[in-house]
């Protein structure tokens, strides 16, 4: 059977078990209702999907992926990613960059990753969402340019321990500035891994 939709399953309905968000690869973040409530948050799946009534409907889905070894790796970072495509990016409106750089943090062993190329990392997943928060000061040359660099090169790079610091002031900006900042439930990354 060939199934024509893939997405990434970021956050389930604490209201009805049915409900679910995903971030589609083609559509970007929909709210879809199934009759599988096996489904984890994370997981990757390929799927049918059609609309009735403005309601999307999941069928035929299949588990392609679950990422067990970024949530054993560091289950604190990989909540923290899901939660912040789920709120900083809209329903229907999605750049197929978000979904990519998911699938590369998918595809690159998490226990490799330092806490500064994971704050990194962010730094291209917020910017890819259009997340540029509003800072007092001067907005860096240096923070503007590092999201500019691939994914695949920024996660391996090491900065000096002041743009270390001036990114972790612009990762807390984006989230603080949020409108629904104090619903995350896992901001203390964040704070756990502030640069002194």
């Amino acid at each position: 059977m060939f199934l024509d939709s893939v997405g990434i399953i970021l956050r389930k309905n604490n209201l009805s078990r049915y409900k679910i968000v995903i971030l589609d690869k083609i559509q970007g973040k929909i709210e879809c209702v199934t009759l599988i409530n096996s489904l984890s948050p994370g997981a990757l799946i390929a799927y049918n999907i059609r609309e009735k009534n403005v309601t999307n409907f999941i069928s035929d889905s299949e588990l392609l992926y679950l990422p067990l070894s970024l949530a054993q790796t560091d289950m604190l970072f990989f909540h923290h990613v899901l939660e912040l495509v789920y709120y900083f990016t809209e329903i229907g409106s999605c750049s197929n960059e978000v979904f990519d750089i998911l699938a590369f943090l998918y595809s690159t062993f998490l226990s490799a990753m330092t806490i500064q190329s994971k704050k990194l990392f962010l730094l291209k997943l917020l910017t890819s969402t259009g997340s540029i928060p509003e800072l007092n000061t001067h907005y860096s040359h240096y923070i503007m340019h590092l999201s500019t660099i691939d994914i695949k090169q920024l996660v391996t790079m090491t900065i000096d321990i002041s743009y270390e610091k001036e990114l972790d002031k612009w990762l807390w900006c984006c989230v603080q500035q949020h409108p629904y900042a104090n619903e995350f439930k896992t901001v203390h990354f964040l704070a756990q891994n502030r640069t002194l």
